[in-house]
């Protein structure tokens, strides 16, 4: 007798659903704030240790949950938006893809210099190498976080975590998808005398604890925050306020920041207001993750003065403008640190916040919302069953499923940043995965229940942007049609797209303003052509009696 369920019967792989309830243990709760023996996470091979990251995972989801639930019971409605959430959590995604096997890239250097030029081999089972280590790896995190917000164009690798102008624990998922090239040099010094299983251990959990400081829900934690890194402190560090520019990069401790002047605390009468000093107006995954390097790379080299001249004019002055600070012109002092120069005041130049402060958030009716929440639930799935499943995968499905997991956050971007060509771009995806669902049943296995289920669902989302793009043209033809009867349907129009495109208030009431001008200023002088019509009737009259 079969005893499945019947979502056992339909989804014959329900192993992802197994380990995310596996993982929701109070043990792994524990990880995310660094409380851990070690003798309970010390291991003889680096590759017996596990990916903490993925351990954690269900709690970074149910603590994400919790801080929204709060934050709405308490009447805080302005501290989430979905379309931040969405990119936050797409961009850990990408990150993840872009490790192997979750793991940082810096181990296989690590096991380069470990295996040819270790000068010392503390034990690994030791429990003062693991303590040691929990110190050389945050001294480490600290100065490799350092440079690259300092180090030139090395802010590109980590820019996109702090584009968001919302700070909440989703924010902490907003990791760049290479910034590990940017850190494995320095994680890689402790490859000398540090053996690569208990760097690995501590190079997770110094990751995993970061997570809870992503939160406004709680304050100062007085003597807490004396030694180790706290939400108020990391507020700051995410604040585009001029005092917080470039302070408190230390993630487990604050000792290093306080050592070496790049601390600053909260101010209650400034607080901090989050995002980059130029905000990247976009959803857009793929921009938010390199366009950086663009601006650094390209504009800044080149950047022209008023009178067209260069403003790093030479060779060495745009060597300068790569590798010195993003904030760095000439006439600002530096001074070195490590191996890069710094600035030594950062807020020099860094203007003021506008207040009040103008959040970008392009409008889109509910409905989309719900469909990219819906989609957006069905690529996580996907993703867990990818990256569960990667080193089986063969290169062709490795790739396809790559494409479509970069293809798809590009599709929640477009949709919103409300681009026209969003419900374009959406159909192509859903009708190439109903195509791929349809091959797929001409193998072996043919059209099982779960197959059957995908590609319903991928045909029907097909049809409805199919259906959806139809109505707009037919919608286009009659707007058209309206426009030439009436023209300030134009100035009206207008006004209605900058609305949806987040412009200013004043901006758009302005065009609104324009269009009831222009329609009153019709409607007189139709007014003025009828009463003249009507007087020349009078005296025609007139003149007949």
């Amino acid at each position: 007798m079969d005893n499945r369920t019947f979502i056992d019967v339909i989804f014959s792989n329900t192993s992802l659903g197994h380990r995310i309830l596996d993982n929701l243990s109070f043990l792994n709760l524990r990880y995310v704030f660094y409380i851990v023996s070690p003798y309970e996470s010390t291991y003889a091979r680096y590759e017996d240790v596990p990916n903490y990251n993925v351990e954690v995972g269900t709690w970074f989801l149910v603590l994400f949950l919790l801080e929204f639930a709060i934050l709405w019971i308490q009447g805080i409605r302005d501290r989430h938006e979905l379309n931040d959430t969405i990119t936050s959590m797409s961009a850990v995604i990408l990150s993840q893809i872009f490790k192997f096997g979750g793991r940082t890239i810096a181990i296989y250097g690590y096991l380069l210099i470990w295996n040819n030029f270790r000068v010392l081999e503390l034990p690994w089972d030791s429990p003062w190498t693991w303590l040691l280590t929990l110190l050389t790896q945050d001294f480490l995190y600290y100065v490799g976080h350092r440079a690259v917000h300092e180090a030139g164009f090395l802010w590109a690798l980590h820019a996109i975590h702090h584009s968001s102008e919302y700070y909440n624990l989703s924010t902490a998922l907003r990791q760049a998808a290479i910034q590990d090239v940017g850190l494995m040099w320095f994680d890689m010094l402790q490859a000398f005398f540090i053996p690569p299983q208990i760097f690995l251990v501590h190079r997770y959990f110094n990751e995993v604890f970061q997570f809870w400081l992503h939160t406004s829900l709680v304050g100062s934690l007085g003597p807490f925050g004396e030694v180790f890194n706290t939400p108020s402190y990391h507020r700051v560090h995410h604040g585009r306020n001029p005092y917080c520019i470039d302070k408190n990069y230390g993630a487990v401790f604050i000792i290093w920041d306080k050592m070496f002047g790049t601390f600053e605390r909260e101010r209650g009468d400034d607080p901090p207001i989050y995002g980059l000093v130029t905000n990247v107006k976009s959803f857009n995954q793929l921009w938010l993750q390199f366009s950086v390097f663009k601006e650094i790379l390209y504009d800044k080299v080149w950047m022209k003065d008023e009178e067209g001249k260069d403003v790093f004019p030479g060779i060495r002055n745009k060597i300068k403008a790569a590798l010195y600070p993003p904030g760095y012109f000439p006439g600002k002092k530096t001074k070195f640190f490590f191996h890069w120069y710094c600035l030594e005041d950062p807020k020099d130049g860094v203007p003021e916040v506008e207040m009040p402060v103008h959040k970008y958030n392009p409008q889109i009716p509910l409905w989309i919302k719900l469909y990219c929440i819906g989609h957006f639930l069905m690529l996580l799935s996907i993703y867990f069953h990818f990256e569960h499943d990667r080193f089986s995968l063969s290169y062709v499905d490795f790739t396809l499923q790559v494409a479509f997991i970069v293809y798809t956050m590009q599709c929640f971007g477009a949709f919103f940043d409300n681009v026209p060509y969003a419900s374009y771009l959406e159909l192509s995806r859903c009708a190439l995965v109903f195509g791929y669902h349809c091959y797929l049943t001409t193998d072996v296995y043919g059209p099982r229940p779960s197959r059957i289920f995908a590609l319903t669902i991928w045909m029907l989302s097909s049809l409805l942007w199919a259906g959806y793009i139809a109505q707009l043209f037919v919608s286009k033809i009659q707007d058209d049609n309206a426009t030439k009867v009436h023209p300030k349907k134009q100035t009206i129009k207008a006004a209605e797209e900058g609305q949806a495109k987040s412009e200013p208030i004043e901006t758009v009431s302005a065009r609104v303003a324009e269009a009831e001008l222009f329609d009153r200023q019709v409607n007189a002088q139709v007014a003025g052509a009828s009463d003249r019509e009507t007087g020349v009737q009078d005296s025609a009259v007139s003149v007949r009696l």
